[in-house]
């Protein structure tokens, strides 16, 4: 579930459709969580789908650390990356905003911690953007996430948690923002592919 102070609108004609905010949300702030209208695919599920659903799965889910693809049901799946994404997500099933995200700002990811299965070709404009977003990216750039996830959490207690309820064990968000060396690194969610367990051969 992606944080209620959002909206889906039309970015550009080369990126499609993104998600914004509707007001200014603080850094700390949980902006997306799993729920369980959300659908996790298991590698046979997603063989069992078919090559004609496959190009929707590729393009609107992203794989977990266990090798699941997961597709979320709100308007989350259509969230764009940036080398300086707003959200970041620890070991945990949500996503924390790592700064202060403006009113009317995009809300975005990190592709390059989506254990994705193909190189993408970079449109986000940032400074020091990558240009190519590359899975192998995980490793090299989840020192510097988990960095930002650290500060960021140490703010959760402060701000506004509307998706809270949708969080496993809530205090331990609470136990990090006082503890924030306890939180969980992102290096949880990789999952390093091989060729035959890779799901886009398995879908074809």
């Amino acid at each position: 579930m992606i944080h209620p102070s959002t909206r889906l609108c039309w970015i550009s004609d080369e990126v499609g459709y993104g998600v914004r905010a509707t007001r200014r949300i603080p850094k700390g702030t949980i902006m997306w969580a799993l729920d369980p209208l959300d659908r996790i695919f298991g590698p046979q599920e997603v063989q069992r789908l078919g090559a004609g659903l496959w190009p929707a799965l590729e393009t609107y889910s992203y794989v977990d650390g266990t090798g699941n693809r997961v597709l979320c049901w709100d308007h989350g799946r259509f969230m764009n990356h940036s080398c300086r994404p707003t959200d970041l997500s620890p070991g945990v099933e949500y996503e924390i905003a790592v700064r202060d995200i403006e009113e009317g700002e995009e809300i975005t990811c990190d592709y390059s911690s989506l254990n994705l299965e193909s190189d993408l070709h970079c449109l986000c404009g940032a400074p020091h953007c990558r240009k190519v977003i590359q899975s192998h990216q995980f490793v090299q750039l989840a020192p510097l996430w988990d960095e930002l996830l650290r500060d960021a959490v140490a703010h959760a207690a402060e701000v506004e948690q509307p998706l809270l309820p949708w969080v496993e064990q809530p205090e331990q968000l609470f136990r990090w923002a006082a503890h924030p060396e306890e939180l969980p690194s992102s290096m949880r969610h990789y999952y390093p592919f091989r060729d035959e367990v890779a799901m886009h051969a398995a879908a074809r």
